[in-house]
């Protein structure tokens, strides 16, 4: 009895050390690399292709980053690297990625064909503007030459005798006379009168706050990337300030907290709605404008090209 008795503590002794011998087992190697009893797991690292700045900018803009960064995280045979299949996921990726950058594009063309339609109606002013501007300097050019030119000889010739001599100074005077009233005159048709815009956008309206009409408003990623700081350009402000302060230093509009100011922007913005009358000088500087803010725009089609190329399988490494 007292030999199954001591068979029975040792049984018991051993179910109890057992147990923690184990334990003691799985947490050394733990402990010998010092990690801790629970392991923690290793993070994924994404492979993102390389963007120039410009496209990592648009990418960002229109909001196609966490996409880029989600294909990128899949493995490179599931993306095509090598000329594999795709998988389902890259390619719904790709596709979403893909519209987004071709909306952005229409929406950059769109911008474009108003600021073309703007610039084609200034135009056609212009060119009437100028045309009734020539006329009318051809005729006085005609008139100047009548009164200064031969009523001068007129003159001359009858203040050979002295019956003539008085008419002939007078003659002579109010032709001289004539003459500088039709080079004042002149002076004032150079500028060529004015014209109110027909049914037209007014893409500058709202770089300076001003109501936008027929079509006029940026798409909201244009607008974003006109407002955005270039790149590798930090510390001169956002495209639209650096625009609106190239147009100050060449003198096409004026300090904007002035009436003058004031005045010249509203007629830069102007359409159908506020009538205002525009000269030969304003439609030229408001179609230089035009032409920097399409100049500007363009150029995040550019961007959206390398972005498009940079996501090309091919380029993945």
């Amino acid at each position: 009895m007292n030999y199954i008795a001591s068979l029975r503590y040792c049984l018991l002794v051993i179910l109890c050390v057992i147990p923690r011998i184990a334990e003691a087992q799985t947490a050394s190697p733990d402990r010998t690399s010092g990690r801790g009893a629970a392991s923690t797991p290793v993070a994924q690292q994404t492979q993102t292709p390389t963007l120039s700045p410009g496209a990592d900018e648009v990418a960002r803009e229109i909001g196609v980053m966490k996409l880029i960064e989600r294909l990128y995280q899949l493995p490179e045979s599931d993306r095509g690297v090598g000329g594999g299949a795709m998988s389902l996921e890259a390619l719904t990726l790709r596709q979403e990625i893909s519209e987004t950058v071709l909306s952005t594009s229409l929406d950059v063309d769109g911008v474009i064909a108003e600021i073309d339609n703007e610039t084609a109606k200034l135009d056609s002013i212009r060119s009437g503007l100028e045309s009734k501007r020539d006329h009318a300097q051809k005729i006085n050019n005609i008139a100047s030459i009548v009164t200064g030119g031969a009523l001068g000889v007129v003159g001359t010739a009858l203040q050979f005798k002295n019956s003539t001599a008085n008419l002939g100074n007078a003659i002579g005077l109010g032709g001289g006379g004539a003459s500088v009233v039709l080079s004042v005159v002149g002076i004032y048709q150079q500028r060529g009168g004015q014209r109110t815009l027909a049914n037209s956008p007014n893409m500058l309206a709202v770089f300076f706050d001003r109501k936008p009409e027929f079509h006029s408003d940026y798409p909201t990623e244009v607008w974003t990337y006109l407002n955005a700081v270039r790149p590798l350009d930090p510390g001169a402000g956002t495209r639209r300030a650096q625009l609106t302060e190239e147009w100050k230093q060449s003198g096409r509009i004026d300090k904007t907290d002035t009436p003058k100011g004031q005045d010249k922007i509203a007629t830069l913005t102007s359409s159908i709605s506020q009538k205002r009358g525009l000269s030969i000088d304003q439609i030229a500087d408001r179609e230089a404008m035009l032409g920097d803010v399409k100049a500007e725009v363009s150029l995040m089609k550019r961007d959206l090209s390398r972005l498009v190329l940079a996501l090309r399988p091919d380029n993945s490494k």
